[in-house]
């Protein structure tokens, strides 16, 4: 079963190819960071499960649900990288849950834009 593994994009690239980095700077990080304004409406710092958890919302949003499907689709069965300890909430869970799921992995997709 793929695990989260903590490190940089230069740790992820010394991996087998079996991994993957998804923090910032990836086209799977997190748009949504801790110490950001929260949108709660309370105007305070976000927690990572905060952000953690609005990341998870938005995959499951309208727009969202396509990125979610992408994502399964290109990571399905690897291991993920992100900068984050791996005792704190982190978007690479999300990204794991969903890439092994396989209830998402069933359309053609890619970011650029539809496989022709």
């Amino acid at each position: 079963m793929p695990v989260r593994l903590c490190g940089s994009a230069r740790t992820a690239a010394r991996l087998p190819v079996t991994c993957v980095y998804v923090g910032r700077g990836s086209r799977y990080a997190n748009p949504f960071r801790t110490g950001d304004t929260s949108p709660s409406g309370c105007r305070a710092a976000m927690t990572a499960l905060e952000a953690v958890d609005l990341f998870e919302a938005t995959l499951r949003g309208p727009v969202g649900r396509r990125y979610a499907e992408c994502f399964a689709r290109a990571l399905h069965g690897l291991d993920l990288v992100c900068t984050c300890p791996l005792d704190a909430p982190c978007h690479a869970d999300v990204l794991l849950r969903l890439a092994n799921q396989t209830a998402f992995i069933r359309t053609t997709c890619s970011l650029e834009g539809p496989v022709r």
